[in-house]
């Protein structure tokens, strides 16, 4: 059951005013939100927010292309293979599917009534900062910035790469060295952020095309797996695809499997490491589900966010975790049961099995586009994020600028953080915090008083935060695997699930006047905050290195936070 509240007025728990404290945003017309932050943004954070129109080009069909595109990326194709070792059974792997995608879904709902709540570019950036605080926001960044988002997309190009050299390089049994793929992975990175930085408006057209080519692939794959099925209803003795194992094994005995080229025998198997790995498929799951937060990354840009944005996830959500649970399906009916674990490209084998070399090319390069699309979108997230971070005062002012770098000529460039208050400025305008007329959507939050600056340039891309994620991404690549980047993104970026989750709950009975035009029942967050810390800490303990590495940032992050403030 969803609610749906009307606004009501704001005031403190000892009937005073709220009208001095005010967060304000300038928006700009092409889309990126200058942030002015005072005194009630620092500590209890005002009760209602007040509205003003301003351009906002997204609607729910862009929101919905952004989440298709991130979570129908590599995940589906390259994830199959590490939850496969993970489990004892086909069965079970199909199971953490569902469970990765009712759990992603809780999580997509809280998010949902986040931004429907408080529509602001950065998403959990700054949903965080409103309930705990700067430092909370600032570690989100710095994690996400410097070590999630870019490894993510150091993932995608790996399994990019890996994806569209498989086929072919299998055709005469050779295949290409690792630095040969990280190359190829870099240069594929880097040619995705230059066509992403010509405009918002190619990047959406961009990825509303690669929906089309991602949903196309999984259909394609699940077509496939259909086929052999109707095949041997019509001749049990039917040839077709070359794999008996569906059909003469059962889908849940256990069956030995091997990780990292060591046999695992589940029979033997105590319930202490049999739930290690259970974590560890998990967490390959909700990778490949992961996106369902990025949406909220552009909150303020969607029109009608308390409509549209929910409706926008719940869509998203339901078609990608029938994809995932149709595709894997498929997955196990075309491949032989002992070689889904062996490689990250699953879909190739599935296609080649089926109808030969020529449909693991076709297959692999539309694989290699789905990735594309994922990185895409990640680039559109991560443009907001940084500008966002960077207004904040969180990056230096060069990554807030909305353009070509100041060495490139152009007429009338401005930092798009220019004329923003210093992080502690207290405003002295008294303003409202709830409009009179704001029965409607939820726009963004700007001051009575304040006006939009003019573009920066021609161009509306932040070419300095393209810029960083380029070098970033590069690093990952270089020096990371695809399993070990698995862990490493996955943990890191579900300790900021969790802790946005929590924030929802304490925002509940904090503010509960707070215009709520999306409200999932309350058992929702708390359910997803429950699960989800009982992942990470036996995620953790399975995987001590990579969650060393998470804990050191966040001690990093933390210091460099205090020498800030």
């Amino acid at each position: 059951m969803v609610e749906h509240q009307e606004p009501q007025p704001s005031s403190r728990p000892d009937g005073s005013s709220n009208r001095d404290d005010e967060i304000s945003i300038q928006s700009s017309p092409r889309g990126y939100d200058t942030m002015k932050t005072t005194a009630a943004s620092l500590s209890p954070p005002p009760e209602g927010i007040c509205h003003k129109d301003s351009e906002k080009h997204l609607s729910a069909r862009h929101a919905f292309a952004i989440l298709v595109n991130l979570q129908i990326g590599s995940g589906i194709f390259a994830s199959p293979a590490q939850v496969d070792t993970n489990v004892p059974s086909p069965g079970a792997a199909l199971l953490v599917w569902l469970v990765g995608g009712l759990l992603s879904w809780a999580g997509a709902a809280s998010y949902a009534e986040f931004g429907a709540a408080l529509p602001l570019n950065g998403g959990t950036q700054e949903y965080l900062r409103y309930v705990y605080g700067d430092i909370a926001a600032f570690l989100m960044a710095w994690i996400y910035i410097f070590a999630v988002k870019p490894s993510s997309m150091a993932i995608q190009c790996i399994v990019l790469v890996d994806s569209a050299t498989s086929a072919i390089a299998s055709a005469d049994g050779t295949t290409l060295a690792s630095w040969q793929l990280k190359l190829l992975a870099i240069t594929a990175q880097a040619s995705l952020v230059l066509l992403n930085s010509i405009s918002t408006k190619t990047t959406m057209r961009l990825s509303e095309s690669f929906t089309l080519f991602k949903i196309a692939t999984v259909i394609m794959i699940f077509l496939g797996g259909i086929w052999v099925l109707i095949a041997h209803m019509i001749d049990p003795n039917s040839s077709l695809g070359g794999n008996t194992d569906w059909y003469s094994k059962n889908w849940f005995h256990s069956r030995p499997s091997m990780s990292d080229g060591v046999p695992i025998e589940w029979t033997n198997m105590g319930s202490w490491e049999l739930l290690g790995h259970y974590s560890a498929a998990i967490y390959a799951g909700l990778w490949a589900y992961d996106g369902w937060d990025n949406a909220n990354f552009v909150a303020s840009e969607i029109r009608n966010p308390g409509r549209s944005l929910p409706l926008a996830i719940h869509t998203a959500m339901a078609v990608v975790l029938g994809c995932f649970e149709l595709v894997n399906i498929a997955y196990y009916i075309l491949v032989p049961w002992k070689l889904i674990g062996s490689s990250s490209a699953v879909a190739v084998m599935a296609a080649k099995s089926l109808l030969g070399y020529f449909a693991g090319v076709a297959i692999s390069i539309l694989v290699a586009i789905s990735c594309a699309g994922a990185v895409t979108s990640n680039l559109l997230a991560f443009g907001r994020l940084t500008v966002a971070a960077s207004q904040r005062g969180y990056l230096p002012k060069v990554f807030g600028i909305i353009g070509f770098p100041s060495w490139i000529s152009w007429p009338n460039r401005r930092a798009h953080s220019e004329g923003n208050a210093p992080q502690n400025s207290y405003s002295n305008e008294s303003q409202p915090l709830i409009a009179e007329d704001s029965d409607e959507d939820v726009a963004n939050i700007v001051g009575e008083n304040d006006t939009a600056p003019t573009p920066d340039t021609e161009s509306d891309v932040p070419i300095n935060a393209m810029l960083l994620n380029l070098s970033l991404t590069t690093i990952y690549i270089a020096t990371g695997s695809f399993r070990i980047l698995l862990t490493f993104v996955g943990m890191a970026m579900w300790i900021f699930y969790v802790s946005t989750a929590v924030a929802l709950i304490i925002l509940r009975f904090r503010e509960p006047g707070l215009r709520r035009p999306y409200r999932p029942p309350l058992v929702i967050p708390i359910i997803f905050s429950c699960v989800g810390t009982a992942v990470i800490i036996r995620s953790a303990m399975f995987a001590p290195l990579p969650a060393a590495a998470i804990a050191g940032l966040l001690v990093a992050g933390s210091l460099v936070g205090r020498l800030r403030s």
